[in-house]
């Protein structure tokens, strides 16, 4: 493309920055110029998160700091970045001195800003100061967006104001904010580590009341926790509602449901989904595909297991050595099907 002579769109650089690592990117973002392209602060932004999410920022730093010598006028995605930055590394006052910095340099706070601060406040359990800042977002004209009351409210369940958590969550339309999947899914995670499905299930069901359709993390809170709790039938009832619904399980989906139906013995179903999840072009963990190889072998589907043996294969996952020593007490066995198994287990590497 140099050799070309073609004018690049920062946008290309931009995008892999996010592919390189930074140093590389660092060096690309100093010969951007030779690539007949003109970096702007959207470059300069993208250069200074791949520092700060690579740990580098002290680095990172330094180049904000250089930043009108470079010919770059921060904006508020710049000061939101360093921000990022500071609170990573526990330092609450450098993120309140970058803050005063914007606003002294009129640079006006976007609701990102305020929500890295308050995300901030309740990990550390200050809600007080949290609420304040709410206060004073309304007061500069900026909305609090669902993120902002989500943070909140996952701030108010740890210090185990649930109540309060749930009433700000029905509170937030008439302070001008609908409440979105985020909102629910807190309060059903907050349900679900105290060991309150029931109750996590009717919120789904509030969700549907308000039109709201849920998403797949909402979805996934549920089947995690019902999972856990031994009701792997129930979580797969709730999976093929989500289909139904036109919601796709991803990967984490999947995985939980294939590994609750193990835990309770449902080996034949659970082959039905790993089907499903492969189908998907997503992958069990390596412990999964052990289990569900003994599981279907225990209960006599020797056809199941070659299957998921062949799928190992095919994936490079190995059997660990417990896996091992039931596959050999069932080929020593007298079963008929166990010379198919024989078969598989001679023509595979694992």
């Amino acid at each position: 493309m140099r050799d070309t002579e073609l004018q690049c769109r920062e946008s290309v650089f931009i995008a892999l920055f996010q592919h390189y690592g930074p140093q590389k990117a660092f060096e690309l973002f100093n010969r951007m110029p030779q690539f007949n392209c003109v970096r702007t602060i959207q470059s300069f932004n993208a250069l200074l998160n791949v520092l700060v999410d690579n740990n580098l920022f002290d680095k990172a730093n330094h180049v904000f700091g250089r930043s009108y010598e470079m010919g770059f006028r921060p904006n508020t995605v710049t000061f939101n970045i360093i921000m990022k930055g500071w609170l990573a590394k526990g330092e609450w006052e450098k993120a309140c001195e970058v803050f005063d910095e914007m606003l002294q340099k009129r640079v006006q706070p976007s609701v990102v800003t305020y929500n890295s601060l308050i995300g901030f406040l309740c990990r550390k359990g200050d809600l007080d100061k949290a609420m304040t800042l709410l206060e004073d977002m309304r007061q500069k004209g900026k909305h609090a967006n669902e993120v902002t009351y989500a943070l909140l409210m996952e701030g108010l369940c740890s210090a185990e104001k649930y109540e309060e958590a749930k009433k700000l969550m029905f509170d937030m339309a008439y302070r001008g904010c609908k409440a979105q999947p985020v909102n629910f899914g807190v309060l059903m995670n907050d349900f679900g580590k105290r060991g309150k499905v029931g109750e996590a299930k009717s919120l789904l069901h509030e969700m549907k009341k308000r039109r709201l359709k849920p998403d797949v993390v909402t979805y996934n809170i549920l089947i995690n926790y019902l999972c856990k709790e031994g009701k792997a039938v129930e979580a797969y009832k709730v999976l093929t509602e989500m289909q139904i619904g036109g919601c796709e399980p991803n990967a984490a989906t999947y995985r939980m449901m294939v590994d609750g139906l193990c835990q309770i013995g449902d080996f034949e179903v659970g082959l039905s989904v790993l089907n499903a999840m492969l189908t998907s072009r997503h992958c069990p963990r390596s412990e999964t595909f052990n289990y569900l190889v003994v599981g279907l072998l225990k209960c006599g589907n020797i056809d199941g297991a070659c299957f998921v043996l062949e799928e190992m294969e095919k994936r490079k996952v190995e059997l660990d050595l417990k896996s091992w020593e039931i596959i050999i007490k069932s080929v020593c066995s007298e079963d008929k099907g166990v010379s198919e198994l024989m078969k598989v287990l001679a023509s595979l590497n694992i």
